[in-house]
């Protein structure tokens, strides 16, 4: 079942495949002719009966019989060795260029596949689910996509054309030397059942070490991507010392498994490696012996020793194909533990509606699969198209994920969503999402110019339409002060802006992207209140109207709201405007009478400090 699924993974590269198998079994029967000139030149030199005369028998040499003839036209014995060189050399020459063409194939099967299924593994890791890429680490999807294809597709185009190799050898040098001696032949293949056992116990315990290997390589890939991920925070804390440790701590497991592989892989080759030495020895003295009672000549025995070469040395390869055969099958299992995950969009919706930004939840619970607990209980709130929404609470008390349900990340389990009067759950999820623009308080940028990261989702957009968003997002001042302004590269995730600016580069992409719903969720954590407060109005002042809906823990921002949504504890505590909730007792008022007073003195300073401008 696994060597067919491994199998599967190739599908689509069948004609190529063939037209590979056909060359590298074409290439060996060529080659499985050349000892027969070394027959032949060796009887000539030796004047054999029916050679001196210039009558070659044609059953002495099996070559083909125009060649026999061609050779035989002459009883010159240098001008026989000039025509059995020239026809050897213009048969190498095939062989060379016919060589050149399966290799030529062979890497074109090879890249043509890898690049199919890294393009069809990647796809469908795009297409899993926001619980999926939660939960899995960054750096095992990686060597998924990376090591893993490399060693299947190594198999598929590499090894597996191999075992057409073997077989083609294996049939035509026994053929050549069943001609010549049929007892070689039997002294040789009688380590067939001995070498199929053998490598049957071989790849049983290989396997099972493969498995052990690509476990810890995926945990060490882990470790690298977390680290260089985090180089910031480790230094921070100067934490390098633990971090050199844990990576010394999975790079001695990786290495370990390692060794235990090579262990098998070195005993294994020492054996193969002994008993085909000791099967030459063996033909050489079954050689002597016939040579001794006449049954054989000189000739014949040269050319049986290199026919041997041929059924012996694959033999022996038997072992690199199964080695390689274990690793393909571990790697392939883990490409299709991923592609047997079932996409997110197995289950959508099919409508396309236009939207305009009405959202409504109608007693919406939610809760994870892997708890009983509900986030979310019957919660029920409505915003009307253009609005703008706070909701605000404590951590954990469902506020993200009010988004995630409204993005379609998560199923709820009752009540509905409605957008625009339509259920969420009829809704496609490209769609809505195509709809909805989302700002994080931890945003993604891409190791590209800020121009680039702005309008990362329009590649053709209007430069003025990227200007207006960095002012409306508080930008523009600082882009005046990068050296190269907006085409300052900045570096990998952003690494070279502060949080503040990452935010707001972040908020001018979305509003370039223009979606009649914004969403920032806690998006202004990292700006000082003053950029909060300019970018509050500037979107207030903006020409085009979104329905907004800002998550935050700031009072400042959200009552300046049409609406306030105060959760807690996954319930509905009370909705309202500022002035309304701030008269109320609860969670809001408790904020408001902290974050208010710092507000007051603030606005205070601000005040003072234009007057002493003035």
């Amino acid at each position: 079942m696994r060597t067919i699924r491994l199998i599967r993974l190739a599908k689509g590269f069948l004609i190529l495949f063939l037209v590979s198998a056909f060359l590298t079994a074409f290439h060996q029967w060529t080659y499985s002719n050349v000892p027969l000139f070394t027959q032949y030149l060796i009887k000539t030199l030796l004047a054999q009966p029916g050679i001196a005369d210039g009558n070659v028998a044609v059953g002495e040499v099996h070559l083909p019989a125009f060649l026999i003839s061609y050779f035989s036209q002459t009883a010159d014995v240098l001008e026989i060795i000039m025509r059995v060189a020239l026809s050897l050399l213009v048969l190498q020459v095939f062989r060379f260029s016919l060589r050149f063409v399966e290799m030529w194939t062979k890497g074109l099967l090879s890249e043509k596949m890898g690049e199919r299924m890294r393009i069809r593994l990647y796809g469908h890791i795009q297409d899993l689910n926001y619980e999926f890429h939660n939960k899995t680490d960054t750096g095992d999807l990686i060597q998924r996509c990376t090591s893993d294809i490399e060693t299947t597709t190594g198999f598929l185009a590499g090894r597996s054309l191999d075992i057409i190799h073997l077989i083609a050898t294996l049939f035509f040098g026994a053929y050549q030397l069943m001609l010549i001696n049929p007892t070689m032949v039997w002294v040789t293949l009688a380590i067939v059942p001995f070498v199929a056992v053998s490598s049957t116990i071989y790849f049983v315990k290989i396997d099972k070490i493969f498995m052990k290997i690509e476990t810890t390589e995926s945990k060490m890939m882990t470790v690298v991507q977390e680290n260089l991920s985090g180089s910031r925070v480790v230094r921070a804390f100067a934490n390098e010392a633990f971090e050199i440790d844990k990576m010394d701590t999975k790079n001695r497991e990786y290495a370990n498994a390692l060794k235990r592989a090579n262990k098998i892989i070195a005993i294994y080759w020492g054996i193969m490696d002994f008993i085909g030495i000791s099967q030459y020895l063996i033909i050489i003295a079954v050689g002597v012996y016939y040579v001794q009672n006449g049954q054989m000549d000189a000739a014949g025995v040269v050319t049986s020793l290199a026919l041997v070469g041929m059924l012996i040395w694959p033999i022996r390869g038997l072992g690199r194909i199964i080695n390689d055969f274990g690793k393909a099958l571990v790697a392939s299992d883990r490409i299709n533990e991923i592609l047997d995950k079932p996409s997110e969009y197995l289950n959508d919706g099919t409508e396309k509606p236009s939207i305009q930004g009405g959202i409504e939840f109608d007693d919406v619970s939610f809760k994870f699969p892997d708890t009983e607990e509900h986030l979310l209980k019957k919660v029920k709130f409505k915003i009307q198209a253009g609005q703008t929404v706070a909701i605000i609470g404590r951590t954990g008390s469902g506020k993200s994920t009010i988004i995630n349900l409204l993005l379609k990340m998560y199923d709820y389990q009752d009540g509905d969503i409605k957008i625009d009067g339509i259920s969420l759950r009829s809704i496609n999820k490209k769609h809505i999402r195509s709809q909805v623009g989302v700002v994080l308080q931890d945003p993604f940028l891409y190791s590209k110019t800020v121009f680039e990261n702005i309008a990362i989702a329009h590649k053709n957009v209007d430069k003025d339409r990227v200007y207006n968003a960095a002012v409306t997002a508080a930008l523009e001042k600082d882009i005046k002060t990068f050296k190269q302004g907006y085409d300052t590269v900045v570096g990998e995730k952003g690494t070279t802006l502060s949080g503040g600016q990452k935010q707001r580069v972040a908020i001018a992409r979305v509003l370039v992207a223009d979606k009649p719903i914004l969403i920032f969720d806690d998006a202004l954590s990292a700006v000082d209140t003053k950029t909060d407060m300019m970018i509050r109005e500037a979107l207030a002042h903006k020409n085009y109207k979104h329905t907004t809906i800002i998550i935050t823990h700031r009072i400042t921002t959200a009552k300046e709201a049409d609406q306030i949504i105060v959760l807690d504890q996954g319930n509905i505590e009370a909705i309202g405007t500022h002035d309304e909730l701030a008269k109320q007792d609860g969670l809001y008022r408790k904020l408001w009478d902290i974050q208010g007073k710092l507000e007051k003195e603030f606005q205070a300073l601000l005040k003072a400090g234009e007057n002493d401008a003035a």
